[in-house]
């Protein structure tokens, strides 16, 4: 009798740790991150800053207590549309992840987008900023498709209402790429719904290098604002010393990072004008900055997107953790309704709703600029 007692109280044991480790199992969920991590380095600027945040983000989470244990499933695009794809069904079909964030290259969330929306998972699409990422799908039932990044639409309405009240004569310098493309239809159609045409606009294909013929041109049509919309941010600047032009330059946000200032330098820089969705000024934000310095060292670059990063990874971690399970509809319900985020960037406590899937909006987008080797609020 004892002896079966004993067999008794063992199958309870087993059956008992059994159940735990069930538990425990389905307590642990992956979060798929593509991000352009190769290729060229305005691309792996953004990817890694971003990815900077989310890691710091998932930290914090861990730190905090969170209940859900959460592994990073990351992966490198390399900024081709392509491999954006086949990553996006390999997170899907092989490693069966809930939710997605990425990626850098707006052509390859556009890419993928469609694919995450019809699989119904979701995607925090960033640091992308093409204006249609979300907006496509947002009339779908439901929409699987946000985004926690800058709106290209916000930063170049912020900057034209600016332009058009301070100066006369505005010209524009872009890449040939689809994005450079695109940005400058969005100037052009908004330079004309306040009156403005453009006194030069000039563009330069990918491996360009030497944009002085360009910048001759803005020159010679004597533009006082000259609107940089070319990826490889640091271009336009060259040539201006042996032009003996010295306009203002103003554009994408891209212009605040720290690696632009090291290539221009402090001294040409400065009074450059750009997009933003972080004041660098305030407690939270100074805090976050000394964080980041100490956490990665030389290679933290770039504060605003690796603040985006930090708020797009917690706003996915919290949602994650109120579902306690890979449940990737449950966990798209839960990002729509998250509230109570405390933000690094200008992302409100609830940056969601049915109807609007940014997690900025027109008034958290202001415009920065350079002052002394940092980017602060422009006033």
């Amino acid at each position: 009798m004892k002896k079966i007692l004993n067999s008794k109280l063992l199958k309870t044991s087993i059956a008992t740790a059994l159940i735990a480790w069930g538990t425990t199992a389905a307590a642990q969920v992956k979060v798929g991150v593509i991000e352009g991590l190769s290729g060229p380095p305005a691309i792996v600027d953004f990817g890694e800053s971003y990815l900077q945040g989310i890691k710091l983000a998932l930290k914090d989470y861990q730190a905090a207590g969170g209940k859900t244990k959460i592994d990073l499933v990351i992966y490198d695009d390399e900024a081709n549309p392509q491999r954006a794809v086949s990553l996006a069904q390999r997170l899907i079909q092989n490693d069966k992840v809930p939710v997605v964030i990425g990626t850098v290259s707006s052509g390859n969330v556009l890419a993928m987008a469609p694919i995450f929306q019809k699989s119904g998972i979701p995607l925090v699409a960033g640091p992308s900023i093409a204006t249609n990422i979300t907006t496509q799908f947002i009339k779908e039932s439901p929409s699987y498709i946000f985004r926690c990044s800058m709106v290209e639409k916000f930063q170049i309405d912020e900057m034209l209402d600016w332009g058009a009240k301070n100066f006369k004569r505005i010209g524009l310098i872009h890449s040939t790429t689809g994005y450079g493309n695109f940005a400058a239809k969005e100037i052009v159609e908004g330079l004309k719904s306040r009156g403005i045409t453009l006194v030069a606009s000039e563009a330069a294909a990918p491996g360009v290098n030497d944009l002085t013929p360009q910048m001759v041109k803005l020159r010679d049509a004597k533009a006082d604002l000259v609107l940089n919309f070319h990826e490889s941010f640091e271009l336009p600047f060259r040539p201006l010393p042996r032009l003996s032009y010295k306009p203002v330059i103003a554009g994408n946000w891209g212009l605040s990072s720290q690696k632009v200032l090291e290539i221009v330098g402090k001294d040409a820089i400065e009074g450059t004008v750009m997009g933003q969705a972080l004041d660098i000024t305030t407690p939270r934000a100074k805090s976050f900055d000394q964080r980041m310095a100490k956490e990665y060292g030389k290679d933290y670059r770039w504060p605003v997107v690796a603040a985006l990063g930090y708020d797009a990874g917690m706003i996915v971690f919290k949602a994650v953790d109120k579902v306690g399970k890979s449940d990737p509809v449950a966990i798209r319900n839960a990002i729509e309704n998250i509230d109570g985020i405390q933000a690094i960037s200008s992302t409100p406590a609830k940056p969601f709703s049915p109807t609007d899937h940014e997690c900025l909006d027109k008034e958290h987008v202001f415009l920065g600029v350079w002052k002394n080797g940092v980017v602060t609020r422009l006033k």
